[in-house]
């Protein structure tokens, strides 16, 4: 049976719209309207109950300056029962609007929340499904920027749904009673919100390219940002700090004139939004004042036809504000599709049970791996040592590789990783106690103890806040020194304890003495298990059952440490230089 997700051991009678979900489910990725679409329809009910609570509260804003206009009329006629009566109205429909538009907000608010859940909950699943290949795939500042972001982006596009079909229903209703009151204003008013409308229509294609645009410029300042400071030390060494911090000076101007552009057209809706109803209000004052003036109208029908011209700047600026969010919900949405339908490197198969005892070889390079050997492979080229670390490992190229006579691509992924374990050059350290450094494993052929001192890093315990096992490790491992975050990573692989290990260069950033501690230890606490090792390293090779050397990525010569020392020029020179 295979392990199940966080959000899959949720119980599935948990409600659909209580987050986070069981089951996320999957999108539809062909389009950004369908995306958005797909999102919007699994969260029918609550869009539709918060739309049923807008029309209400809106409608209630649409009919009071009617009752309003009743009012005054009333008052223009020294009617007090009329008065009392229309008081009463409008102090009833506050609190119907009142109660209603607080219902309303909760179920926007709540849509926002849970578009927002789902779509982490999507992404958080893509990440989980890429594993390793994530990052070489996607930059660490894209999935920062998706996931925080535009998921937010996206999210926003929904809360907005119930004010909008409530503003489109009270526009109707009030545009009939317009109609019905004074056809000459009522018509007016009617063909004027729609032309407004389409005045602004023109303006969010541009808003559109734009926030696209600012949005691309802002993902590329937070890569560089985010690589900057993974490597501010190698800078530093280097000093090669002034040119990347002005290369992120430049990329932040860039982010910010994109965002000026962005803003100029935005302050142009947002100020048509306020020019173009006030407008109409003056036009509508003028006409129903000349209307009072020859007698057709009285006081109180102008006041109320004033509020629901008042009234209607509402549904325009309610079309205009959710186009815009809508408008940035497209970009995100094109932003979180990219990442959605990046595809894993390799394809792998459905068999879960490859064997470990079996030989693992490499079809490009030709290197065999027998089961139960320290095999250590030296290289001319440390990117072709990389590659091949990641081709045994099934990050790259898996079909390539065969375990026994089946490529590595005929397995399950998970199956793969639980029999091949590679430790990468830099691995990562992630922050929290030791011990939960280590509870990615549970093995049960050594302690953390004897992985720890196998290591040589009884050392780093001392130097971290805390006693033992809980000593904190902060995020990357930063207060660490290069040479303690390889070995805390070398005793987690060694706690992992999977049949297959791969390590590369896993004692490049240790001083000698600390290194033959660790050949010594490391051959010991893997003596009858499989574990390649790609180093240079004399103190490393000596330990070695079997050694290849690799010439331009392929077999020339192996044998033992000493043999290949006696027979092979190329080889002496490779791992005596510097010696």
């Amino acid at each position: 049976m295979s392990k199940m997700t966080w959000w899959q051991r949720r119980d599935p009678r948990t409600p659909f719209d209580h987050v986070p979900f069981y089951d996320p489910g999957q999108p539809n990725i062909s389009s950004p309207f369908a995306f958005l679409f797909w999102i919007g329809r699994n969260q029918a009910r609550i869009i539709a109950t918060g739309s049923f609570f807008g029309i209400i509260s809106i409608a209630c804003l649409a009919v009071m300056p009617g009752f309003l206009g009743k009012a005054v009329q009333a008052i223009a006629d020294h009617d007090q029962s009329a008065l009392t009566k229309w008081a009463l109205t409008i102090i009833g429909l506050g609190i119907v609007q009142s109660a209603t538009g607080v219902l309303r907000h909760q179920r926007a608010a709540g849509s926002w929340i849970i578009a927002a859940t789902r779509l982490k909950q999507i992404i958080a699943r893509k990440a989980s499904e890429l594993g390793a290949d994530l990052p070489r795939l996607v930059s660490t500042g894209e999935v920062v920027s998706v996931n925080n972001n535009d998921v937010e982006r996206m999210a926003r596009g929904f809360d907005n749904i119930p004010r909008l079909v409530g503003s489109i229903f009270s526009f109707i209703f009030v545009a009939i009673l317009l109609i019905n009151s004074s056809p000459t204003i009522g018509l007016l008013v009617v063909i004027a919100i729609p032309l407004m409308s389409l005045g602004i229509a023109p303006i969010i294609k541009p808003l559109q390219e734009r926030e696209a645009e600012q949005r691309k410029k802002l993902s590329n300042a937070s890569n560089l940002a985010a690589d900057t400071v993974a490597g501010l030390r190698v800078l530093r060494g280097i000093g090669g700090e002034d040119a990347f911090i002005a290369r992120f000076k430049n990329a932040s101007q860039e982010v910010r004139a994109a965002a000026v552009r962005t803003a100029r057209t935005r302050s142009l809706l947002q100020a048509l939004q306020i020019v173009l109803p006030g407008v109409l209000v003056l036009v509508v004052i003028y006409v129903g004042g000349n209307l009072v003036a020859v007698g057709k109208m009285q006081v109180g029908e102008l006041l109320s036809f004033y509020g629901y011209s008042a009234f209607l700047v509402l549904p325009l600026r309610v079309i205009t504000e959710t186009a815009q969010r809508m408008t940035s919900a497209v970009v995100s949405a094109r932003r979180v599709i990219h990442l959605l339908s990046v595809k894993t490197i390799n394809h792998w198969g459905t068999n879960e049970s490859p064997d470990s005892r079996a030989i693992l070889r490499d079809g490009k390079s030709g290197v065999e791996i027998k089961q139960g050997e320290l095999l250590v492979i030296v290289s001319d080229s440390p990117l072709i040592a990389d590659d091949l670390c990641d081709r045994l490992g099934g990050y790259i190229d898996a079909d390539q590789v065969y375990l026994g006579n089946l490529p590595l691509t005929t397995f399950t992924r998970d199956a793969v990783r639980g029999t091949i374990y590679a430790q990468e050059k830099e691995p990562a350290i992630l922050s929290g106690t030791i011990g939960s450094i280590f509870s990615v494993a549970n093995s049960k052929r050594i302690t953390i103890e004897e992985a720890i001192t196998a290591a040589s890093a009884q050392d780093i315990l001392d130097s971290l806040e805390g006693e033992g096992m809980n000593a904190e490790v902060v995020e990357r491992g930063r207060t660490l020194s290069g040479g303690q975050r390889q070995r805390l990573a070398l005793a987690r692989t060694l706690f992992v304890d999977a049949p297959i290990v791969i390590f590369d260069d896993p004692t490049s950033a240790v001083d000698a003495h600390t290194e033959a501690r660790i050949a010594a230890r490391l051959s010991d606490i893997r003596r009858g298990c499989t574990t390649v090792i790609f180093s240079n390293s004399p103190l490393i090779l000596d330990r070695a059952s079997r050694v290849i050397l690799l010439l331009g990525g392929k077999i020339h010569s192996e044998g033992t440490h000493e043999e290949l020392l006696a027979e092979t020029k190329e080889y002496r020179e490779l791992v005596m230089r510097g010696a």
